[in-house]
């Protein structure tokens, strides 16, 4: 029996230091997962990339021997990464428009392929728009989506299954292959996950000695709405409610932010906390001093903010993304607002604010989903998905 798994992930792999190979941390740690899950072999096959830095805020650079997988580094529509692919057991897939047709090569060797689905057309649409191109330039990038989703719609349709990344492409998707898996990417273990809120412990009262504590987290761009936080500072600054809002993470406007802040006189409201380390520096703090957690994303990728998120206790309250709104069809952990309205999400924080009881009940629920949706069960899905088509595969 061929047990061998390759996973063939959208993520490239930096080439430009001698013998080693640029990942994130992320990726490091969730290919951990599929190693100690998996009973054979896993390769990694992953496309050259050049640069020093990805665009992440967790770049790795490693050895590809001090790895616990093998690597194939390759354009995947080499002849190595055909042959890798047909010599697999089964084939995870990446969201990524080079594997287009992946499922194909795969189908025709009689080899399982199972593919990611992320972004939905809307949510990447949406991703254009938010880049503020010149006309002509987005309308061709539209263009380009737009068939991009009929080769996406049949590779998900040849697919021997998929693994829907968050409620919009499962909801897109799930009618198109009988074998469709809704998942929640996250980085959160069982054990980081507090018997009960920190909300529970504290005033629910705010007052300039006890602002209302607000967290956004995440890259400092566009496409993350970044650009919307101190215009959401300014309305809420105006309605009266005493708040503090630690902004976490960094990207191309954290410049423009800073000077934002001090032109507009929030240098005592609104801070600028860079990159902290997500386990032992961001988690413990969210779970401990954030009462609210501010999401500005202008699109519906699906975040794994969220899920982490929650799993520290904290609700919250975002523009009505086709991501977060699908999730909080399922737990009732937050509150949305139109699009791209700063000033309603404003009102909406401030409404919270005036309700502890509808808050703390947001963060109840929101723990009780993370508790149902850790990185360890979420990803022994996954593999049991992947091994039940294998299965089949060996006994058909």
């Amino acid at each position: 029996m061929n047990r061998s798994l390759v996973v063939a992930p959208s993520l490239g792999a930096g080439t430009g230091r001698p013998d080693q190979i640029r990942l994130t941390g992320k990726f490091v740690s969730g290919m951990q997962a599929y190693v100690d899950l998996w009973d054979g072999p896993v390769t990694v096959l992953i496309e050259p990339e050049e640069g020093d830095h990805s665009g992440n805020l967790d770049d790795v650079w490693i050895r590809p021997d001090e790895l616990p997988f093998e690597t194939v580094v390759a354009r995947f529509d080499s002849d190595t990464a055909r042959q890798t692919m047909v010599n697999a057991g089964v084939v995870l897939g990446g969201p990524d428009h080079r594997l287009n047709q992946a499922a194909t090569v795969c189908a025709r060797a009689g080899v399982p392929y199972v593919m990611v689905t992320e972004y939905s057309l809307k949510t990447r649409l949406q991703i254009v728009d938010a880049d503020n191109l010149v006309f002509w330039r987005r309308w061709r990038r539209r263009q380009w989506e737009a068939r991009q989703e009929a080769a996406t719609v049949a590779c998900v349709r040849l697919a021997a299954g998929i693994q829907c990344n968050g409620t919009p492409t499962f909801e897109a998707y799930r009618e198109l292959n009988s074998n469709a898996l809704l998942y929640f990417d996250s980085r959160v273990s069982t054990e980081m996950i507090p018997a009960a809120p920190g909300l529970e412990d504290r005033l629910l009262q705010f007052t300039e000695q006890r602002p209302l504590r607000l967290a956004f987290s995440g890259r400092l761009s566009r496409m993350k709405g970044a650009d919307h936080l101190v215009k959401f500072a300014l309305a809420l600054r105006d309605i009266g409610i005493p708040f503090r809002l630690d902004i976490y993470g960094d990207g191309p406007l954290a410049q423009g932010m800073a000077e934002d802040i001090r032109s507009h006189g929030l240098q005592t409201q609104v801070f600028l906390g860079g990159v902290l380390d997500f386990a032992h520096e961001l988690m413990p703090l969210m779970r401990r001093e954030v009462d609210l957690f501010v999401c500005c994303h202008r699109q519906g990728d699906p975040s794994c903010t969220y899920l982490e998120t929650l799993a520290c206790g904290v609700p919250i309250a975002g523009y009505d993304n086709e991501a977060l709104s699908g999730l909080l069809r399922l737990c009732p952990a937050g509150s949305v607002v139109a699009m791209d309205d700063g000033a309603a999400l404003a009102a909406e924080v401030a409404r919270l604010a005036r309700s502890p009881q509808e808050l703390l009940k947001m963060a109840r629920a929101g723990l009780a989903f993370a508790r149902q949706h850790t990185f360890e069960m979420e990803f022994r899905a996954r593999i049991a998905q992947l091994k039940r088509l294998m299965s089949r595969r060996v006994s058909a």
